[in-house]
């Protein structure tokens, strides 16, 4: 891919990802859903505003009101489209029956139960993490939500890579045009940026002896994520009987927190 085509393919996945209003031009569109790792560089990209947001919010505003207004800025850039996705596939999981009424339980545009819960869950664990983040600084504030966006666009691909459409739409074009040679060009793109970002972490003060530990988390983040998306397609497959966009919305929420909870816990015992 030439490199014009590539930067229309990333304006095309702000216009598809975020609320950021740019109108996706057809090549665009047609390059991001053809190279899955487009998702990835403009996931590790959302992070970047999001880290450079909220290092911005830690000089200027008390501490305690940080966590929030970063979910708030979280959900104004990104939208709400994943974590309704979310709150759909919670219904269907809790939904007892065929996969039938599971996969007509998260069709359902009402919230039920399911969805409550698993949007409080996310949102608790979101601002948990965060939390933990900004209380170690502003470095490691910036470099968790770079990562972490990056990863949850790691288990998005991995759930259009693996999975088997459900019905078509949005979902079933990623996953039909998804090839495994892309997935895993994206895989090192996530590795690099994840695996790049913690090393710089090691300069930190009375930290940088562990120049080893912390490159190792960032692809520990990147390797959980792959594996939550590959979990995520069993579930959805067992219960629905295969993947769809409110599937992908649920891994992108789940990647974004499995990330930040397991680089929060290890950078816990390393400080």
């Amino acid at each position: 891919m030439d490199a014009q085509l590539l930067l229309r393919g990333i304006r095309s996945g702000f216009g598809f990802l975020t609320t950021i209003p740019v109108k996706p031009d057809e090549d665009g569109f047609e390059a991001l859903m053809g190279n899955i790792y487009i998702f990835i560089i403009v996931g590790a990209l959302i992070g970047l505003i999001l880290g450079i947001v909220g290092v911005l919010l830690l000089w200027l505003l008390p501490h305690p009101l940080v966590p929030v207004l970063i979910l708030a800025c979280i959900y104004l850039l990104t939208g709400i489209n994943h974590i309704d996705g979310l709150s759909d596939f919670g219904d269907g999981i809790i939904a007892s029956g065929t996969a039938e009424k599971k996969a007509a339980a998260m069709k359902d545009v009402h919230a039920g139960a399911g969805g409550i819960l698993f949007i409080g869950m996310d949102l608790l664990f979101l601002y948990a993490t965060v939390s933990l983040f900004a209380g170690f600084g502003a470095p490691y504030l910036l470099t968790g939500l770079l990562v972490a966006e990056t990863c949850a666009k790691v288990c998005i691909s991995t759930v259009a890579a693996f999975g088997t459409s459900l019905h078509q739409g949005m979902g079933s074009m990623l996953i039909e045009r998804t090839r495994k040679e892309h997935y895993m060009a994206g895989l090192a793109i996530a590795i690099v940026i994840s695996v790049g970002a913690m090393w710089l972490l090691a300069f930190q003060p009375f930290i940088w002896r562990r120049a080893l530990l912390l490159p190792l988390a960032g692809f520990l983040a990147v390797a959980l994520s792959v594996a939550l998306g590959l979990l995520i397609v069993d579930i959805a497959t067992k219960n629905f009987g295969g993947v769809s966009g409110d599937v992908m919305g649920a891994a992108n929420e789940a990647g974004r927190i499995a990330s930040m909870l397991a680089l929060g816990v290890l950078l816990w015992t390393l400080l």
